[in-house]
């Protein structure tokens, strides 16, 4: 009966966000004229455009108007709001991402041409990647690995920076307060003369992270209630972060560019509901020291491109103030050449070295490791409507096997006329991912024989875009199909946890999203959906030896752990003169949280609602004040089971600039 009403409640969300879906695109139907041109970008997601090599990949950048509305914030919830990306997440202090299914350890965040994921861990705690020190987001979706090398096989997240080569000085001063006790407080300073500039960003954020909530795992049963109203406790975050950027331009096509990100991070971990409600001063924290160095040369003046790139990575966790070290340095360079043999066929060839270095309390001394990439890309073009790329990559670890990994992609222009263009992609990649250090050396637990993950990636999409004197927009559909075997995962054993290649992992699914602009004389409505559809399945492998208590047996054929099947998210917003509201909401479903099927995680659906006014004061100085309230139906929801997330909640944000 309770599974009825469950359906029954999920149902009628359904049919409430679809509702508003249909609204949101209301007004393509009163649109009755069409623009004459158009120009659609290519997306530049890093300090180098790898799109030319990447065809018939999804990838697409996050919208300038959400990512400057979300400036305030971390990357999982730029991303939780504007994706179909699922995420496991405690209240602001850790997150992890899964994209098409995958596990947090295949999806690589990039930083120019730095995978800034853990060495130790394999992912990154998405929490901890602050908004507002970047200008753009990139995604790109399913196996990469012909770019990104070893882990791509979910997808890439790319962090982006614009060059402004500014020609004076302009700055930016910006606060925010939150009803949580959030404060965030940051600053962005730009000088140049054209030719050279620099930019630095800074930025300060502190959450004392106290919010009410319904705690459902008191134990307390008294006078028949089980669920009592608390107060998250115990759960503060500090972050500080400085981005220094130097930019050089030498010529139209020939540049110099160097960035450095520093991050201090430190929060007191978050306790599940339970220990918040017995033990509410339990304190835990864990701190995050991090240095990130990369430097480019570009030189695309003359027939043979090339670039030289070279960065530095270091890394430094400390666990409740012990003298347990958990730190990583690595070094890395890369070089390729890029040639244009006709207008229509071009090849890219080049490698990437890395060399790091541990030092682990855990670990059976420090430990050095190289790594080396080469790859050579091809791009074909055919009468300016089909296009197709061939990447081949070999990757090399120190006393590791990795496979070869070749990657084909192709694009059709179905149409393309003065008021609609449609094209038609497919990509078929091949994947594979290194075990983590802790999976191989911590303590007594790790195995150095366990072999790379080994997966496939079949991908097809299509995109329509569409444009009028009053209205554009797109309409996209991708369809996807990942076969990973030898997927790693840690297992119960005798006495602790061991990591073993105990799995064969198969998701498929598909991703529809469109976005519209229409121009209504005294202003205009943006609006947008994204709908996924996401079966992510443990298949039993051929060599599968059911273990006693094995809980790996009992989740054959159903779906993954914090992986939902179906996920919808939505918006709309309306700009008159300087004003600008508008709202966006997200569904999700139940979601299995682990190998049995006793902890079954609650869906939900959120909505969220922003307002903001510019004020110009004169030419050179502006004001923005937004207000953005968050969960404004209250929900009483979790992201992580067991732990709490906050429910109605508001933030003020206040920027200045000056040019």
């Amino acid at each position: 009966m309770l599974g009825i009403l469950y359906s029954i409640r999920e149902k009628r969300k359904l049919i409430g966000l679809l509702v508003l879906v249909f609204l949101s695109w209301s007004n393509l139907i009163l649109a009755d004229n069409i623009p004459d041109t158009v120009h659609i970008d290519e997306i530049v997601i890093s300090s180098e455009n790898i799109n030319r090599f990447q065809t018939g990949a999804k990838i697409v950048e996050i919208d300038a108007k959400q990512l400057e509305l979300l400036q305030d914030g971390n990357l999982e919830q730029l991303l939780s709001r504007t994706t179909p990306i699922a995420f496991k997440t405690m209240s602001g202090s850790l997150s992890t991402i899964r994209v098409r299914g995958t596990s947090p350890n295949h999806t690589s965040v990039n930083f120019g041409g730095l995978n800034i994921n853990s060495l130790t861990l394999g992912h990154s705690n998405v929490s901890n990647i602050p908004m507002y020190l970047f200008d753009k987001i990139g995604l790109q979706y399913g196996s990469s690995s012909a770019v990104n090398g070893s882990g791509s096989i979910g997808g890439a997240v790319h962090l982006g920076l614009t060059n402004y080569w500014v020609d004076g000085f302009k700055a930016e001063v910006r606060s925010a307060f939150g009803s949580t006790g959030e404060q965030l407080y940051g600053t962005k300073l730009f000088f140049g003369n054209g030719k050279w500039e620099t930019v630095t960003r800074a930025y300060y954020y502190y959450n004392k992270n106290e919010f009410s909530f319904l705690n459902s795992s008191t134990g307390n049963v008294e006078n028949g209630k089980k669920i009592f109203e608390d107060v998250q406790k115990s759960a503060n975050i500090e972050n500080k972060g400085l981005l220094q950027e130097f930019n050089y331009k030498f010529a139209k096509n020939e540049t110099f560019k160097l960035m450095a990100w520093v991050e201090d991070d430190w929060h007191l971990i978050q306790q599940n509901m339970a220990t918040n409600w017995d033990n509410p001063d339990m304190r835990e924290s864990l701190k995050d020291d991090n240095i990130r160095l990369w430097s480019t040369y570009n030189n695309r003046k003359h027939l043979f491109k090339y670039h030289i790139g070279a960065g530095y990575v270091f890394d430094n966790s400390v666990y409740n103030n012990t003298n347990e070290k958990i730190k990583t340095q690595r070094a890395v360079g890369d070089a390729y050449v890029e040639h244009d043999i006709k207008p229509y066929l071009s090849y890219k060839i080049g490698l990437k070295a890395t060399k790091v270095k541990t030092d682990v309390y855990s670990y059976n001394g420090s430990l050095d490791e190289e790594r080396l990439d080469m790859f050579l890309q091809f791009r074909y073009k055919l009468f300016n409507k089909l296009e197709s790329t061939f990447n081949l990559r070999q990757g090399f670890v120190s006393d590791y096997s990795v496979p070869f990994t070749p990657t084909l992609g192709l694009s059709y222009i179905l149409t393309s006329k003065e008021k609609i263009h449609i094209k038609v992609t497919g990509n078929i990649a091949k994947n594979y991912r290194v075990p983590t250090f802790n999976d191989r050396f911590w303590g007594t637990q790790g195995n150095p024989d366990l072999f790379p993950e080994d997966g496939m990636n079949y991908e097809l999409g299509s995109k329509m875009s569409f444009w009028d004197s009053k209205i554009s927009g797109n309409l996209s559909l991708s369809t996807f199909y990942i076969d990973v075997e030898n997927w790693l995962l840690w297992v119960p054993g005798t006495n602790d946890w061991y990591p073993e290649n105990a799995q064969r992992v198969i998701s498929k699914g598909f991703e529809w999203q469109g976005s519209i602009k229409n121009d209504v004389g005294w202003g205009s409505v943006n609006s947008g959906f994204v709908y996924a559809y996401t079966s992510t399945q443990r298949i039993k492998p051929k060599n599968f030896i059911d273990k006693e208590n094995d809980p790996s047996s009992n989740a054959f054929g159903r779906q993954l752990e914090y992986v939902p099947l179906h996920s919808c998210k939505i918006y709309s917003s309306l700009d008159f003169k300087k004003w600008s509201a508008g709202f966006d909401g997200q569904m999700v479903p139940w979601q299995y949280t682990n190998k049995e099927e006793d902890d079954i995680l609650d869906g939900y659906f959120m909505l969220n609602f922003n307002i903001q006014r510019e004020i110009e004061i004169d030419s050179k100085h502006k004001l923005q004040i937004r207000a953005l309230i968050n969960n404004i139906l209250n929900v009483n929801y979790q992201s992580s089971y067991g732990y709490a997330m906050p429910r109605l909640n508001f933030k003020l944000s206040i920027t200045y600039n000056f040019n």
